[in-house]
C-alpha cells in the first residue's frame, strides 16, 4: 500500500497544483494584481518624466527666445550705430 499512497499524494499535488494555476485561481489574481500595479507604477514614472521633459524643453524655448531677442536688440544697436557713422561721413568727409 506504501506505492499506492505515494501515487495518490504525487497525484493530488499535481491536481492542486494545476488548480491552482488556472484562470479563476488566486495566483492568476494576484499575478494580475501585480501586472496592473506594475503598469500604473510605469505609467506614473512616464508620466513625470514627460513633464519634467517638457519643464526643461520649455525653459530651453524661453532661453533662445531671451537669447535671440538680445541678439535682435544689439545687431538693431550695431546697425544704428552703423548708420550713423555713415551719415556723419557724408556730412563730414574729413581731412
Amino acid at each position: 500500500m506504501g506505492l499506492l499512497d505515494n501515487l495518490r499524494q504525487a497525484s493530488n499535488y499535481l491536481r492542486k497544483l494545476r488548480l491552482s494555476l488556472g484562470p479563476n485561481s488566486y495566483f492568476q489574481y494576484k499575478r494580475e494584481r501585480k501586472h496592473t500595479r506594475k503598469q500604473a507604477e510605469h505609467a506614473r514614472e512616464h508620466a513625470a518624466d514627460t513633464e519634467r521633459d517638457e519643464t526643461e524643453h520649455g525653459r530651453e524655448r524661453r532661453e533662445n527666445a531671451a537669447r535671440e531677442r538680445e541678439y535682435d536688440e544689439r545687431y538693431a544697436r550695431e546697425r544704428n550705430d552703423q548708420v550713423a557713422r555713415e551719415q556723419a561721413e557724408e556730412v563730414d568727409p574729413g581731412p
